[in-house]
This record gives C-alpha cells, sequence and structure tokens, in this order.
C-alpha cells in the first residue's frame, strides 16, 4: 500500500476513527519537570600529595636498584663506570666522615629541638590528611 491508499482502506479508516489521538495529562510536563533532579557541579579535585609519591614510587625503587647494580659490578663493558674497588675505597670512607659531621651537627639542643618540631609536625598533617579524606561527588 502506498500513502494514499491509507485513507481508502475502510479498516483503517474505521481504526482511525475509533481510537482516540493519544494526549499526555495536563500536569505531564510538570511532573516531568519535577523529577528532574540538577546534576550536582563537580569541581577539579587536587590530587593529594600521597598519590603523587605513590605514582613515583616504582620509578625511583627501579632507579636506586639499577644505580645498585651499576656501582657494584665490574661487567667488562661497563668500564666507563667505576666498580666495586671505587665504591668500597672511596665512597663509603667518604659516607664515614659525612656522618661524623652530621653527629656533630644533630647533638645540638638547638638543632635537636627543631628537627623534634618538624618531625612532629609532619606525622600530624600526615595523620589528618589520612583520617580526614574528602569525598568526590
Amino acid at each position: 500500500m502506498e500513502n494514499n491508499d491509507f485513507g481508502n482502506d475502510d479498516f483503517l479508516r474505521r481504526l482511525i476513527q475509533q481510537s482516540p489521538l493519544d494526549h499526555p495529562s495536563e500536569d505531564f510536563v510538570d511532573r516531568v519537570m519535577a523529577g528532574i533532579h540538577q546534576a550536582p557541579e563537580i569541581l577539579p579535585v587536587q590530587k593529594p600529595f600521597l598519590q603523587y609519591l605513590q605514582t613515583l614510587a616504582p620509578y625511583a625503587i627501579l632507579l636506586f636498584i639499577l644505580f645498585v647494580v651499576f656501582s657494584t659490578s665490574d661487567l667488562p663493558f661497563l668500564n666507563w663506570l667505576p666498580g666495586k674497588n671505587y665504591l668500597v675505597h672511596s665512597l663509603i670512607s667518604s659516607f664515614g666522615s659525612l656522618f661524623a659531621g652530621l653527629k656533630d651537627a644533630l647533638t645540638s639542643k638547638y638543632v635537636s629541638f627543631g628537627l623534634l618540631i618538624i618531625t612532629s609536625t609532619c606525622f600530624l598533617f600526615l595523620i589528618d590528611r589520612l583520617l580526614t579524606r574528602k569525598t568526590t561527588v
């Protein structure tokens, strides 16, 4: 059947006349609009510092392992890198003098109190950040 033949068919004509057009109720639009809730505004959230540390930690560990492997190896193709002898004879002795100097600096009561205050402040800040996480909507 073509579009013009719909009006000529008796069954279709009777069917169209018997079925009324569907109209929504008068308060349909008001009820639908009342049911629609406004979406909350999403504000950009700054990443916490701990998340930055978590993303950088695997790379730092990998670099440390590579440094230890290269600094303690005497592989023939790594002749340009100092090997175990350099680490044992030069670096470790310089660490001893560095720690002796730090010991003298840290035994001062002013430096010790300052470090205690800074350390306790950092721990309190980290505990506060961990216990009072803000959730995003």
